[in-house]
């Protein structure tokens, strides 16, 4: 049966070993109990994360500090009145005690910076390393800031949105954290994945660009290069509950977004509002006379990275002759489409072509 941790203080938590083992020893068992735990419990978020703080700061080394020591360390930063009888440390507690007054500060800073408990046991929950050792940039100017993070990979701070990234990213991952609106560019790594995590979805990638929005009532993610795979915070907490290697999401290629729709609590993937051009188009890819219209969609798939699928059978009497400049790539599907008695549709991030063929127009 778990004590309860509801009433615990910061120095309670600090000598619990179930805290201890989710702490500085990651376990995942750990790891599931006190994800859920935060969810259910947002009033103690402060608390936790102090307690995480002191307990990094220490790294429980070769150094222990006893609970009278640490009571009288807690009072002391939450504002309380320190014991009347002086505690006498080694100088070495001394230093090791400077270290936590200073992880804690700014621990407290960080409490009142994120606004409500909820958003601190958000974060807590999402990466606990993010929030004991991120650093907070927020763009307070009316255009985008530009950031270089510390792999080298770059990220374009949208005005009004905040980044919260470590200065220096862990061995095996790499981990941001957004509020509002970002475009990324990633150097590739494979050994060491890339993640951005937001309120409600997190984007693994191993080196490409895309935009992440998490304002309004459908965040989204949109990709412009490359391959991405995004995941609902439900989806990876199932996955840890259910000790899963990979949670279940949704992958995108260059051109593809996926939208949080909150009705459902679903992931809808679909096409960008304004596909790009992934390569230069050579007049090959531009300029048609006479030429069948299924190797004209063979041609737009490739220059804008989307499948597009059609019966080769229906369409293989459909020729077109024109000539494209910079005409965008649903203005260039409406027109092969009236000439082609065609129409089109976007289902689950793919063009689907629906044609009544040409044969007829022979005669």
């Amino acid at each position: 049966m778990n004590p309860n941790y509801q009433a615990f203080t910061v120095e309670e938590f600090a000598q619990d070993e179930q805290f201890r083992r989710w702490v500085l020893h990651q376990n995942p068992q750990s790891e599931a109990f006190w994800s859920a735990w935060l969810l259910d419990h947002p009033d103690a978020a402060g608390r936790i994360q102090l307690a995480r703080a002191f307990l990094y700061a220490l790294e429980e080394r070769d150094l222990r500090v006893s609970p009278d020591e640490l009571a009288q360390l807690s009072a002391s930063i939450v504002g309380a009145a320190p014991p009347s009888t002086r505690l006498r440390w080694p100088w070495p507690v001394y230093l090791k005690v400077a270290s936590v007054l200073l992880v804690l500060g700014l621990g407290l800073g960080l409490t009142l910076y994120w606004s409500r408990p909820a958003d601190t046991a958000r974060l807590a929950e999402v990466s606990p390393v993010l929030l004991s050792k991120g650093t907070d940039v927020r763009n307070d100017g009316d255009t985008p800031q530009r950031l270089t993070l510390p792999d080298g990979s770059m990220v374009t701070l949208d005005p009004g949105s905040r980044l919260r990234a470590p200065k220096q990213f862990a061995a095996t991952q790499r981990e941001v954290y957004l509020v509002g609106q970002a475009f990324f560019e990633i150097r590739r790594n494979p050994r060491q994945p890339f993640w951005v995590h937001t309120d409600r979805l997190s984007t693994q990638v191993l080196g490409t660009s895309f935009r992440v929005t998490t304002e309004g009532e459908a965040p989204r993610v949109e990709v412009r290069t490359g391959r991405v795979s995004v995941y609902t915070r439900h989806d990876i907490q199932l996955a840890r509950q259910y000790q899963q290697k990979e949670p279940v999401g949704v992958v995108l290629t260059a051109n593809q977004q996926v939208t949080l729709m909150d009705r459902e609590s679903r992931l809808v993937k679909s096409v960008v509002q304004q596909p790009v051009l992934l390569r230069p188009q050579t007049p090959a890819a531009s300029d048609f006379d006479e030429v069948p219209i299924g190797h004209v969609f063979d041609q737009l798939e490739a220059a804008y990275g989307l499948p597009i699928l059609y019966d080769p059978a229906t369409v293989q009497h459909c020729y077109i002759t024109a000539r494209f400049t910079d005409e965008s790539l649903f203005d260039r599907l409406n027109l092969i489409c009236r000439i082609s008695r065609a129409s089109y549709e976007i289902v689950d991030g793919q063009i689907i072509i629906h044609s009544l063929g040409c044969d007829d127009l022979l005669n």
